[in-house]
């Protein structure tokens, strides 16, 4: 499913389908859509391997070629000892150093990146897609109850509770989700 697709879902779920009295703009829709989407990326990032040349000399590794970068796992340098041999690193404002000067060889770097979703493709597996609307929805069902409960009229205030009940219930569940794909509880 890509962004145009999810963002059909989301209004579907919202009951927001009317393209000439849209609730939500598509940017809001958008901007709850790419917020569940890092969240998402945080409990459950792409796991990554790439192969990147030391410097003779140097500790820095030039990892300007690695996007979406979370977290840097691990540096094994020099490759093929057994048991591997792993640096110690510092991940400072985008840039990688290991502890011993690199020799011209590659260095293997074990890293955790962001999942995507665009007009184009996604990196989202199919089966999780689900969670993306269940939090997209809460988040944009929470802001229409912040939205309404200032509204005077009575109606707007049981919009507002309404709302408010149903964006938490979907939270709620869209936390429990995330919980359970969560590569922090995988042993």
């Amino acid at each position: 499913m890509n962004l145009t697709e999810m963002r059909v879902r989301v209004r579907e779920d919202l009951q927001d389908t009317d393209s000439q009295n849209y609730c939500w703009s598509d940017d809001e829709v958008d901007g709850a859509i790419a917020r569940c989407v890092l969240e998402y990326s945080i409990h459950a990032p792409i796991e990554q391997q790439d192969d990147i040349a030391t410097t003779d000399g140097d500790t820095e590794l030039d990892i300007s070629s690695l996007t979406g970068i979370l977290k840097i796992e691990s540096v094994e340098f020099p490759i093929g000892y057994k048991p591997k041999y792993f640096q110690r690193i510092e991940y400072w404002s985008g840039q990688l150093y290991m502890e011993d000067e690199g020799n011209g060889t590659d260095a293997r770097v074990r890293w955790l990146k962001k999942h995507t979703l665009t007009t184009e493709s996604t990196t989202i597996p199919s089966e999780h897609e689900e969670i993306i609307v269940l939090g997209a929805t809460g988040y944009l069902a929470m802001s229409a109850s912040a939205y309404t409960v200032d509204r005077a009229s009575i109606a707007g205030r049981h919009a507002a509770i309404n709302y408010k009940a149903w964006g938490k219930e979907r939270l709620d569940h869209y936390d429990k989700k995330l919980k359970a794909i969560s590569r922090t509880s995988k042993v």
